[in-house]
Formats: C-alpha cells, sequence, structure tokens
C-alpha cells in the first residue's frame, strides 16, 4: 500500500493500494469554512469557531455537495487504480488545526464514500499526540452542559491558558479525567511516569474509538516518539480501540520507518529493533496491519534496515492469520499462540522492556527468556 496525493500515481504504483484522500477533504472543509466570514474574524479563536459551525451545518445540503464533488474527483482520477481511502490525518485532535474536527464530519465524510463506493474502505488515523485534546474537553463539558457555547468558554481554563493570548486554545488539550496536557510555563505536553502514561493512554484512545467509531472501517493511531520510548504501548494502543469499538474492528497501526523519532545516538539497527518488538506485540494484542509513513526528504537508513523485518513479517502472515486460542500480557511479556490443527501451533513472543530479560514459562517452548525487545516465533 502506498498513500499518495491525488493526480500523483506513478508508474511503480501499479498494482499496489493507494491510500488516497489524505490531503483533498482537509481542503474541500477549509474552502467550505473559509466562505463564512462570521467564523473567520478571530485568527486565534478561529477554530473553535469553525469546528462548532461544522457541528451546526453537518445536515446542509451544500456541505454534502462540496464532500460528493471530491470524491467524485477523485473517483475519476484514481479509475485505474486499485484504491482505499484515507480522509482526515489525526481527526481527533483536529490534523494541524488547534480544535479536533467533530465525530459527525468524519462519519458523514464515510457515509458519503459509501454512498457513491460500494465496498470503500475507510482507514481512519484517530490521533498522534495521545495525552489530550479538545475532544476530550468537549465530552467532559457536555457531561454537565447542553450543548457548546457560541465562544470558547475561557472561564474553564487555568490563569496561565488566558494569558497566553498568542494560542489559549492549549488550555482545552485535556485528558479523559480533565486534566490538562500543555504546561504553560515549560511551553510543552506534560510528562508522566509510565504507569500513569499507561492508564492514561488507554482510557483516552478507547474515548476516541468510541466517539469516532463511524467515521472508518479501520483504525489506528501514530505516536513514533512514545511508541520509541514505551514500545509496550503498541499493545495497549489496539487493546483500547478494541475496548472503544468492539473487538472485532481491524486496526492498522502507523510505525516510524524513517527514523522520525530516532535519537542521533541510536544506530538505525538499534533503532529498528525497537519498531520490530512495536510491530510484533501490536500483532500479538490482535492488531492486523502495519503502516508506515515515510517520505523522501528522510535519507533511507532506517527503511533500508526495517525492509528485511518486513519480509519476515510477510513470510510469517501465514502465522498471523491463524486461530488464536491463547493471548497474555503480563506487564513486559506479550505472547500470542495461533492454532492450524491439534499438530500444529505457533508461539509470537515480545519483550517490551527495553533493559530488562524476562523468564518464560510455557508449556510447549523450549525458549526460557526473552532479551530486552526481542521477538520470538517458533512452532510449538
Amino acid at each position: 500500500m502506498v498513500f499518495v496525493d491525488a493526480g500523483y500515481s506513478k508508474d511503480y504504483m501499479k498494482g499496489i493500494v493507494q491510500f488516497i484522500s489524505c490531503a483533498n477533504f482537509p481542503a474541500t472543509l477549509k474552502n467550505y469554512l473559509d466562505k463564512v466570514p462570521s467564523i473567520n474574524t478571530d485568527e486565534v479563536v478561529s477554530p473553535y469557531f469553525r469546528a462548532q459551525y461544522l457541528r451546526k451545518d453537518i445536515n446542509n445540503p451544500k456541505l454534502k455537495e462540496a464532500l460528493d464533488s471530491t470524491i467524485n474527483y477523485l473517483c475519476q482520477l484514481n479509475s485505474h487504480n486499485d484504491y482505499a481511502w484515507a480522509p482526515i490525518d489525526k481527526i481527533v485532535q483536529g490534523g494541524a488545526n488547534n480544535w479536533n474536527w467533530p465525530a459527525c464530519v468524519g462519519d458523514l465524510i464515510n457515509e458519503r464514500i459509501k454512498n457513491k463506493v460500494k465496498g470503500g474502505l475507510v482507514f481512519t488515523d484517530l490521533v498522534g499526540e495521545v495525552r489530550g485534546n479538545s475532544y476530550l474537553f468537549e465530552q467532559l463539558y457536555l457531561k454537565t452542559h447542553a450543548s457548546l457555547p457560541g465562544n470558547p468558554p475561557m472561564e474553564q481554563l487555568s490563569k496561565e491558558a488566558r494569558e497566553f493570548v498568542k494560542n489559549p486554545l492549549l488550555g482545552f488539550r485535556v485528558a479523559y479525567d480533565g486534566s490538562p496536557v500543555y504546561e504553560f510555563k515549560n511551553g510543552d505536553c506534560k510528562d508522566y511516569d509510565p504507569e500513569t502514561l499507561k492508564k492514561l493512554w488507554f482510557e483516552n484512545i478507547k474515548l476516541y474509538s468510541a466517539g469516532f467509531k463511524n467515521s472508518g472501517d479501520v483504525f489506528g493511531i501514530n505516536a513514533y516518539k512514545d511508541f520509541f520510548a514505551y514500545p509496550i504501548l503498541s499493545g495497549i494502543t489496539v487493546d483500547a480501540i478494541k475496548a472503544g469499538i468492539g473487538s472485532e474492528i481491524p486496526v492498522w497501526l502507523y510505525f516510524d520507518g524513517n527514523g522520525y523519532a530516532r535519537e542521533s545516538n541510536v544506530s538505525a539497527e538499534d533503532y529498528v529493533k525497537n519498531v520490530k518488538c512495536q510491530m510484533y506485540t501490536s500483532i500479538v494484542h490482535g492488531a492486523t496491519g502495519v503502516l508506515f509513513w515515510n517520505d523522501r526528504r528522510k535519507t533511507p537508513e532506517v527503511f533500508d534496515a526495517l525492509a528485511p523485518i518486513l519480509k519476515e513479517m510477510n513470510d510469517n502472515v501465514k502465522i498471523f492469520v491463524l486461530k488464536t486460542i491463547e493471548t497474555k500480557a503480563d506487564n513486559d511479556l506479550h505472547y500470542t499462540i495461533k492454532k492450524r490443527d491439534s499438530k500444529h501451533k505457533y508461539i509470537i513472543a515480545t519483550n517490551t522492556s527495553l533493559s530488562n530479560t524476562l523468564l518464560i514459562n510455557i508449556k510447549g517452548v523450549s525458549k526460557k527468556s526473552l532479551k530486552p525487545l526481542e521477538v520470538y516465533v517458533a512452532p510449538l
């Protein structure tokens, strides 16, 4: 599969599933909203006005017409390609905006695609920054209010947020429990100890998934830096999406194929070892696909080191698709047992610890320990 902007398909992409529309739908919505003067008067808070306008205007025939026009254009442009849809990147956190896209927008895009393209597959990338956002603020606010106000409810913000005139909307980025995630003194997102982060990660993603469950067919996130720091989060992500939408929902997570989160003192080989553990851990937890965001602005050493692992994973698909008879996650030890028939069983196991070797004691498994970040796939 390959992500590609409309009109930029190349000959070498023939026979490859192309993920389209990532740039087109945000551009369509932007053009639609730009034509409404009343919601564009204040550059600082206009992202809030625009989101709330869309929420109220969701049934406008002109909005549906604009979306349908984009869908028709993309269908014509890709008529000779095998393609799927990826409408809005990081929809829950608003893409590059300072307020989230309302869930009804994702739902409407999905609905319009399905009306036009029978069997059209829609992939929804939920977030890149998991710690919190304005969507969770909205959900908490609506527990005690009938609707969201016309103007941003600045009285809900801290003194520091209100005084940050450059972008006070950052103060509305909160976690599932209402705790703010942006620290104005430090100018960055709040840091958490690992156990707190794991709980917050699960609860936030579960709410994101539940809220946007009608916005697509397959769901994922991209969080390269956090996955690298805590590979266990890839498994928690899969659990959380399934908890929010349902156990049968397909999950395809993004992984770092270009070394975006690689620190300068980490070799490509060591970095890829970490990414491999992330990918296999997601599969142990029930993911059915892996995705990469790569671009040609980065040098290829990380992807070159990753290529043999991708071949290995493709070779192991015959194991991944077998019936699961047992799955267990015990802190950093994760494993699943697959069964073809009574005589053919396989184990997939990972150690998400960056530093500790873990002992394993599983019936039928000759291996007794896993080194840090080790992945083990073998017949039983």
